[in-house]
């Protein structure tokens, strides 16, 4: 499935068991009070799977690159590729349940190549990311935090075991105040996530760039690259090598630059196979 989509559609608020949820009318589709969404049209539902030790469960999260922002949508190849959310599975379709924007992710395309390449036999993903956030919301005190609780929660209670956590995130804190604070922020947000699934391996991408000004920040590529020191954290893709050409908006990737995020991505992960 691929293609974009326009909104240009009358949207209400209203407050459900203290939840804001926005509806685009005539289109279908909820989001929570973080941008989520948590209702789009004709998805698929299927029972719940059995889930083998070639399972590969991944909680992704960040800012927009992490979410449903891409400029090409992508679809499950097979229905061993699902998206959870809040206690229901679905064959994994663009844009991702749980995360923000309706475009297209790299979370899709990323767990059919891992299949395909015999990897894992089976993907759920747990999508999580919220466009135009600093570190700072995700981390303890953040506007996020809470919400990031509650979802690890909500996957533990649902007996699911998060292998991975997948972060993508840093072109909000691409200055001198989001790399002085960056490592302190991270480790709490990898300590929560340790927390509730304590074998998880957590991946940190390098990421810095959204459009050409600020450029590449190679101080905060560092930090990130540098938390792959602490146990259990592994180094993702450096998506700062994805050049303006293959980004639709200077930020956002295109199809050409999703396929390079979902090989670096699909590359990381398959260089720490148990």
């Amino acid at each position: 499935m691929t293609g974009r989509i326009t909104l240009a559609v009358l949207v209400a608020a209203t407050c459900i068991g203290c939840v804001l949820l926005v509806r685009h009318f005539g289109l279908g589709v909820e989001e929570n009070e973080y941008g989520q969404v948590i209702d789009y049209p004709d998805k698929r539902e299927v029972r719940r799977p059995v889930i083998g030790p070639r399972a590969l469960v991944a909680f992704t999260f960040g800012q927009s690159n992490s979410a449903n922002y891409g400029n090409e949508r992508f679809s499950a190849d097979n229905r061993h590729i699902l998206n959870y959310w809040d206690g229901d599975y679905y064959l994994a379709e663009d844009p991702l349940l749980g995360a923000s924007g309706m475009k297209g992710s790299v979370w899709t395309l990323t767990a059919n190549k891992l299949v395909a390449a015999k990897a894992f036999d089976q993907v759920i993903l747990l999508a999580a990311g919220v466009g135009s956030t600093s570190v700072r919301d995700w981390t303890t005190g953040g506007r996020l935090n809470g919400m990031l609780e509650a979802r690890l929660a909500d996957a533990k209670a649902a007996g699911l075991t998060v292998t991975h956590f997948l972060w993508h995130q840093g072109e909000a804190d691409n200055n001198d105040e989001g790399v002085a604070g960056y490592d302190a922020a991270m480790r709490p947000i990898i300590a929560l996530t340790k927390r509730y699934f304590p074998q998880s391996k957590f991946f940190v991408a390098q990421a810095t760039v959204c459009l050409s000004s600020p450029g590449p920040n190679a101080a905060l590529r560092r930090i990130q690259l540098d938390l792959a020191r602490i146990p259990g954290v592994y180094a993702g893709p450096n998506t700062d090598e994805i050049g303006f050409e293959d980004r639709f908006d200077g930020c956002h990737m295109n199809g050409k630059g999703l396929e390079k995020h979902a090989d670096g991505w699909a590359a990381a992960i398959a260089a720490h196979l148990d």
